[in-house]
């Protein structure tokens, strides 16, 4: 089973990219579940996502890689149980942390006989608010763009030349292995590539050599 996680800050563009890169895995014949995760707001209308064909699983209360990983990995294998998804797209909340997401996920193993294998880590970056979050969020944007594998500078149809580069610059200095690409969760620009990284790519199990170095980087210590 396959863990996709899309991360970003609160009004990135996650749960539009979800649901279109979902439809569009269904459509090459996967089979996707959907774990949305929040702290104090329904970020997706789920009668919506099912209308999709698509399974969908809301979890409150906290950050998926802290508070509740218990649940999450439960939910994990409730999932397996029930649906045997070949993919579990997991919105975290927009304070979650994607290496602790990885860990939260393999618990799940102890649950049922399913080997967890991740998707590469997808962080979204608004360049139509690139400024605001680093000037209000900057230690938490640094975090979810470190540790992800590829980086997508969303709503570059809304955005200026200027602010997309900035976007651009920040995630090289932050992250050089990164890769970057360029969507619009409004237009749809990206939504097919998206999805065959989800389908066709791996990214490394949890490590606690890796979180550890990732800390003291953040950190400066460890």
């Amino acid at each position: 089973m396959k863990i996709a996680q899309i991360a970003g800050f609160l009004g990135s563009g996650k749960t539009t990219l979800l649901i279109e890169v979902a439809k569009e895995l269904v459509a090459r014949g996967k089979r996707v579940a959907i774990v949305v995760n929040d702290v104090g707001e329904i970020n997706v209308d789920f009668k919506i996502v099912e209308s999709y064909g698509l399974r969908a699983k809301e979890m409150s209360g906290g950050c998926i890689c802290c508070e509740i990983a218990g649940n999450f990995a439960n939910t994990l294998a409730l999932l397996w149980t029930n649906f045997k998804p070949d993919i579990v797209i997991v919105e975290p909340s927009g304070v979650a942390i994607p290496w602790g997401l990885k860990r939260a996920a393999e618990y799940s193993e102890a649950e049922v006989p399913v080997t967890i294998e991740h998707a590469p880590v997808l962080t979204l970056v608004d360049s139509t608010r690139i400024d605001t979050l680093l000037g209000t969020v900057r230690r938490l944007v640094v975090t979810q763009i470190r540790e992800a594998d590829v980086c997508l500078i969303n709503k570059v149809d809304a955005s200026d030349d200027a602010r997309i580069k900035r976007s651009e610059d920040l995630v090289r200095e932050i992250n050089p292995k990164c890769e970057i690409m360029r969507i619009s969760t409004h237009k749809g620009m990206g939504v097919k590539e998206v999805a065959g990284i989800i389908a066709d790519r791996t990214s490394s199990r949890y490590d606690e050599a890796v979180e550890r170095e990732l800390l003291r980087q953040e950190y400066g210590s460890g």
